[in-house]
């Protein structure tokens, strides 16, 4: 979701510097990793298995109080508008709390189906979120196509056995050399235009 319909960048950002600080950890160490995973395993990485319920709960408040309809990919959007709602899923490792609030946010229905990051034991970029919402929606994985902007996001998808298109939005292309299809957000109504014309998904 992040990165893909929602830049939340600056919002993460902020969100991990304040929490990095005010449990002395270096912020530049947290930001590195938590594009794209759990805040639960972000909070557990560094030590804190006390309550990283608690912590990731911190976290993704955060995010969300900084998010704004301002910080929508429209490309993305309008492409998921175009869509036939029964036929979307969204899998992300965010909670599902937050992953509503985008959705509220951003003026977009709820998908058929919806995967977050308290839906699965392991997160991306296990293959385990893309599993779980085909096999919700009684799809092969192989006959779904996965959007991510993330290198944990892709691997996630491509070990699933989903066709995976990566998006330029948080990570140069050459960071993404192991989706399928590597484009700009602006390039998305063509590569989906067959589908679309086909029946609207």
């Amino acid at each position: 979701m992040d990165g893909v319909l929602i830049d939340t960048a600056d919002a993460v950002h902020d969100a991990y510097t304040d929490w990095a600080n005010s449990n002395d950890l270096d912020p530049d160490e947290v930001l590195e990793i938590v594009h794209g995973r759990r805040t639960v395993e972000v909070a557990a990485h560094f030590g804190l298995d006390d309550d990283v319920e608690g912590e990731a709960d911190l976290i993704e408040k955060a995010i969300a109080d900084r998010a704004s309809a301002a910080d929508a990919i429209r490309p993305t959007c309008e492409l998921y508008k175009s869509l036939d709602p029964a036929r979307v899923a969204v899998a992300t490792s965010a909670r599902r709390d937050t992953a509503l609030t985008n959705l509220r946010v951003l003026g977009l229905e709820h998908p058929a189906v919806l995967v977050t990051g308290q839906d699965v034991e392991s997160g991306k970029p296990s293959p385990d979120p893309y599993l779980l919402a085909a096999r919700q929606m009684g799809i092969d994985p192989a006959r779904c196509v996965v959007v991510e902007d993330a290198p944990a996001g892709i691997k996630a998808g491509k070990s699933a056995g989903a066709y995976v298109v990566a998006l330029t939005t948080t990570h140069e292309a050459d960071e993404l050399d192991e989706a399928d299809q590597v484009i700009s957000p602006d390039q998305l109504e063509e590569l989906f235009e067959p589908l679309l014309s086909s029946g609207g998904a």
